[in-house]
């Protein structure tokens, strides 16, 4: 992984400077029809602007990290979820290989301080990181953003049901 250091263009004042991290994608699970590939992570470069900084060397681990779509750039943030594949809960593999992809009509909102209100219907807070600004609480570790049963249009929190191989096997030939 390489990091390198661009201006990013605003309309006012001085530019903002963004982090930039290439690396490579083994897998896309969640993502825009088309987006077939991302080189690309951009981050504030302050972390007072919620920048990220990967501070741990990757030495050919595997990451999951889920970022926003800004035009064609992948934005993260320090709310963002970045966790080594080694370090997530079966619930969450589930989750990445069969459910999340069932939410992409919906969006999850870091909860970062309270008040705090959802816009839309399609939106789940996520309130994990509220008081620890840890992001690897309960909702990130056993639930889903996902469709509510019947409409496609209003979102919330749903819990991963964790299976062992053969009941997710039955349950997957039982569909």
């Amino acid at each position: 992984m390489s990091v390198s250091k661009k201006p990013l263009n605003i309309s006012m004042g001085e530019p903002m400077w963004t982090l930039v991290y290439e690396f490579k994608t083994n897998k896309i699970y969640k993502a825009p029809k088309g987006m077939q590939d991302v080189r690309f992570l951009h981050t504030p470069a302050m972390e007072s602007l919620c920048g990220y900084e990967h501070k741990a060397p990757m030495n050919g681990e595997d990451y999951v990290v889920a970022g926003m779509l800004e035009g064609d750039d992948v934005m993260i943030t320090s709310c963002s979820f970045i966790q080594p594949w080694a370090q997530l809960s079966p619930a969450q593999r589930r989750g990445l290989s069969l459910t999340y992809r069932k939410g992409c009509n919906c969006t999850i909102m870091p909860c970062t301080s309270v008040p705090f209100e959802i816009s839309s219907n399609s939106q789940c807070l996520w309130t994990d990181g509220l008081e620890s600004r840890v992001w690897d609480g309960p909702q990130a570790k056993r639930m889903a953003c996902l469709p509510r049963l019947n409409t496609t249009d209003a979102c919330s929190w749903k819990v991963l049901v964790t299976q062992g191989p053969g009941n997710l096997r039955r349950s997957l030939l039982k569909q």
